[in-house]
């Protein structure tokens, strides 16, 4: 988080919604100095509605259908944070999020979308699968898909029950269809699909050539409609209706009329007939002038259309107009939307129907029309406009080799890869006095302090420069990250003082950020033993945060860096690659997939590693973080080489495809310095494997020597306490084959 102005102002957005896509890339393109957007979604990567029938059919792939929040909020400016909503207290105007700080903010934009009414139908939610939210249905989807391949694959048949008579159940009947008898090779005589609806016809809002031509159509697949049937409710395989009768199904999915969530109502906005929010034509609550809302979970008073996504998707414009205008006190611009939208309908066999009032069209033709305005629509929020970094230099200043250089690496690095270089601290550090009363003058991760006891206490300080847009987040890994160097010792962090750095904001908004951190930062430190006794704060440009940390060990049970022993083998208990991911995703080039394992392993810390590792025995032992495996493995040599099983060194996934696009930390050259000790052919250095040695690590993970006889073991114990991507990457040589360097192998 960077602000070069002061933040006075929160705009919150709740929701993936496409209306809130179009927030973000419009604030992207123009930023709104001194407005802090913060984006809250269930899901990072949300799915594209129309192109979900083609996904459930097997023509569409993933990527073909799903858009990733995260480079979209980098992009746009705003904090992502993935988490469901408890409440909304609008009189307070803050946010409860479950296991989080409440979120206090000023303007509100809700694009969460719809599920299915499935009111006066008991047994839903324990014997079916709503066909919303999309995301909770295609993990469902998959079951069922396996589930029907297999019964069909055994000759058991297979029976997929559809609640709903709406162009979402004729959809998902023929994409089902097709993708189940592909998949298993089966014919429409073993599969069952019914289309249950309590109207008289299916697809009752589309003309009526369209609803003949679809009655034929469904017929020829063998799905079956069954009109008339009022659902009563629900029972294990089984559909109770009205009348009395029952439908049996091996799986049932509702895809009946919409709803909303029970916390938008509860907060008190105002609701209309059909129990959707009430807007004005601003797409403004009629109760609260402060929040917004857009998409199906808006019914515009007087102005009543059907939810759906060909109406919801056109909210998108006069949204992200209209909260700009109100975050800015101008006037606001009214929308009207369209009384008849092109609808069309994906049949799931390479054709489609397009219907708009009472035009009719279909054939491949409509479905190549619908493919392209899909991939338009995901492309336009996928492939954005690349981030340019302003370097302003005098001319004359520096020659054109330094200038490129200084470009190159304009765009600075968070987390570990905002450190000084490694070789400019120790130049300086080498020009200091004699320090009196330091008693270990050699390279360890902590300062030893003599206590009058006798007991060792060991001190350190770290400070991480904000990585990542979440606060909360954030100061749980830049936590992790200070007690590292504690933890690498072998001992038990005690106490610490933190010191935070917020950008110029407000009063309420500097409350929040610091709330945000601290609390982040308890959690953390009380999860790990330790206190928090203080701290110091300050304004600064971008958000900081770190920790001076106190830990204490009994003598001689501390884990050291210089004690290697001959033959020991090396054990990593974390994959490396923070740095290159963190400085992709600051180009917007690092998706939720790649970025959400990235963090996941920032949030293990690294105390039940040591424990691990000093139960067998580790001679040596440091954390991997800002000057790479390469820079802190070196630190480890007193004598002799170390070989350094280059293709067995893991990485996180996608760290070695940004090394490859020649994304790098800003650490990295830097760090790169040290290849002057490092022995290899010309093939092992020329491959991200090589590159990937120099990646500055935040919250990264342990490297430590441990005898051969407990290599085995002691890998097995580590992938057992959950550090699966643990590995043995190299073995400690003999101080007579050689100087003190590592060797590639």
């Amino acid at each position: 988080m960077k602000a070069a102005e002061p933040l006075v102002k929160h705009l919150v957005l709740i929701g993936g919604g496409h209306s809130h896509l179009a927030v973000l890339r419009g604030l992207g393109m123009r930023p709104v100095p001194g407005l802090m957007v913060t984006l809250i979604s269930r899901e990072i990567l949300v799915p594209y509605s129309g192109a979900m029938p083609a996904f459930i059919a097997g023509r569409y792939q993933p990527e073909d259908m799903f858009i990733d929040l995260r480079p979209l909020a980098r992009f746009g400016g705003a904090r992502l944070i993935q988490a469901d909503i408890d409440s909304i207290d609008l009189e307070a105007r803050s946010i409860v999020l479950p296991r989080r700080p409440e979120l206090s903010f000023d303007m509100l934009s809700l694009n969460i979308g719809s599920i299915p009414d499935t009111s006066g139908m008991p047994g839903a939610l324990e014997h079916t699968v709503g066909v919303k939210p999309i995301d909770g249905f295609l993990a469902a989807w998959e079951e069922i898909r396996e589930q029907a391949v297999r019964g069909l694959q055994q000759g058991e048949g297979y029976k997929l029950a559809i609640v709903g008579g709406g162009p979402a159940s004729v959809e998902l009947a023929c994409a089902a269809r097709a993708r189940i008898l592909r998949d298993s090779g089966a014919t429409d005589a073993e599969l069952s699909i019914n289309i249950i609806s309590a109207a008289d016809e299916v697809l009752s809002s589309h003309n009526q050539q369209v609803r003949d031509w679809v009655r034929e159509e469904l017929q020829r697949k063998g799905i079956e409609m069954l009109t008339g049937q009022h659902v009563t409710g629900f029972a294990a395989n089984t559909v109770h209706c009205e009348d009395g009768g029952e439908i049996k199904a091996d799986s049932i999915v509702v895809a009946t009329g919409a709803t909303l969530p029970e916390w938008p109502v509860k907060a008190g906005l105002a609701t209309t007939a059909d129990g959707f929010l009430e807007v004005n034509r601003h797409l403004q609550s009629t109760s609260h002038e402060f929040v917004f809302v857009a998409g199906d979970a808006a019914t515009i008073r007087g102005m009543e259309r059907p939810k759906s996504g060909v109406y919801a998707v056109r909210h998108g414009k006069p949204l992200a107009r209209n909260l700009l205008r109100y975050a800015t006190g101008r006037r606001l611009v009214r929308f009207t939307p369209q009384r008849h939208a092109l609808a069309m309908l994906n049949l799931g066999d390479g054709r489609a129907l397009a219907s708009r009032n009472r035009l009719f069209f279909r054939g491949r033709w409509v479905w190549r029309l619908k493919h392209w305005i899909d991939q338009r629509f995901l492309r336009k929020y996928r492939d954005l406009p690349q981030m340019r970094q302003e370097l302003t230099i005098a001319r004359g200043l520096v020659d054109r080799r330094e200038e490129r250089e200084l470009r190159r690496h304009a765009m600075r690095c968070g987390g570990c890869g905002a450190k000084v270089a490694g070789s400019i601290l120790q130049e300086v550090l080498e020009t200091f006095p004699a320090t009196a009363g330091i008693v270990d003058k050699g390279v360890e991760d902590a300062a030893l302090v003599p206590t009058p006891a006798g007991h060792e206490l060991w001190q350190t300080v770290d400070q991480l420069k904000a990585f990542i847009d979440d606060p909360w987040m954030f100061a749980r890994i830049a936590t992790l990250h200070c007690l590292g160097d504690i933890h690498a010792m072998g001992a038990q962090p005690d106490s610490a003082l933190a010191i935070v750095g917020v950008p110029f904001a407000n009063r309420s908004i500097t409350r929040g950020l610091m709330r945000e951190l601290m609390l982040g930062c308890t959690m953390t430190l009380t999860e790990e033993g330790c206190r928090l006794l203080g701290g110091h704060s300050s304004e600064t440009e971008e958000l900081q945060f770190g920790l001076s940390v106190n830990g204490h060990a009994e003598p001689g049970k501390t884990l050291r860096k210089q004690g290697m022993q001959q033959g020991d083998v090396l054990i990593l208990s974390k994959p490396l690659g923070t740095g290159a991911l963190l400085a992709a995703d600051m180009r917007h080039q690092a998706g939720q997939v790649w970025m959400g394992r990235a963090l996941r392993e920032m949030l293990v810390s690294n105390r039940g590693a040591a424990a691990i590792l000093a139960e067998h025995e580790a001679s040596a032992c440091t954390d991997v973080t800002g000057f790479g495996l390469a820079g802190h493995l070196l630190e480890m040599i007193v004598s002799g080489p170390v070989k350094l099983y280059q293709g067995d060194v893991p990485a996180l996934d996608g760290a070695l495809e940004c090394l490859e696009r020649g994304v790098f930390s800003s650490l990295h050259a830097d760090n790169k310095l040290t290849e002057r000790d490092i022995d290899g052919s010309d093939k092992l250095r020329e491959s991200a494997r090589y590159e990937i040695l120099f990646d500055p690590q935040t919250a990264g993970g342990l490297l430590a020597a441990v005898p051969e006889t407990r290599a085995k073991s002691c890998l097995a114990a580590l992938h057992e306490a959950g550090l699966e991507k643990a590995a043995i990457v190299g073995q400690v040589g003999d101080a007579a084959d050689g100087p003190a360097r590592i060797v590639l192998v």
